[in-house]
């Protein structure tokens, strides 16, 4: 399965409803999904204008094909409070400090486990000595987000630089953008 996040960075775990649902109705309105619920209430098919959300060069000739409208195989699902977003199943990254960009490979897991549990958690930069909260810290392959708000893409075409920063305006926040094949 290929899954894609769109990660809010900046909503705290009190505004994670709301920015959540500020999100949600964008991609309404944009007719980026479908108004009804597919499963419950947060997850969603595509919607008629999904077409313009990815990249279709790269993906199945049938969606390319004249008159052929075939949809994303899989939904959109909103997901809110203190989550730690993976890019995927593979070996640990590197954290890329914030401040002097230096990234290590030897970083504390229990920072993950802390910032999971509590919603707080940071470790010190081996080179630069500064100690920096774990959501600044940036990684390798984009593969942790420690977020409050996340909109999860199962088994969509890959989504286009450009509805990532489109996506990123309406929220009016900062994103990161997880990739990978679960």
């Amino acid at each position: 399965m290929y899954r894609q996040t769109v990660v809010d960075l900046d909503a705290t775990e009190e505004q994670a409803e709301e920015w959540g649902g500020r999100g949600w109705r964008w991609l309404l309105d944009e007719g980026f999904i479908r108004a009804e619920p597919w499963r419950g209430d947060v997850v969603h098919l595509g919607g008629p204008n999904w077409r313009e959300a990815v990249d279709l060069a790269a993906w199945d000739w049938r969606a390319r094909a004249e008159g052929f409208d075939p949809e994303p195989c899989g939904a959109v699902e909103l997901i809110t409070g203190r989550t730690v977003f993976l890019a995927g199943p593979y070996d640990p990254p590197s954290a890329i400090c914030p401040h002097c960009g230096n990234a290590t490979a030897d970083w504390p897991m229990a920072a993950v486990d802390a910032w999971h549990s509590t919603g707080a958690a940071a470790f010190s930069c081996r080179t630069c000595a500064r100690e920096v909260p774990l959501p600044d810290w940036t990684w390798t392959d984009d593969y942790f987000a420690f977020a409050h708000v996340g909109f999860q893409f199962e088994d969509w075409p890959r989504l286009s630089p450009a509805f990532t920063t489109a996506f990123a305006e309406a929220l009016g926040h900062r994103v990161r953008f997880l990739h990978g094949t679960w």
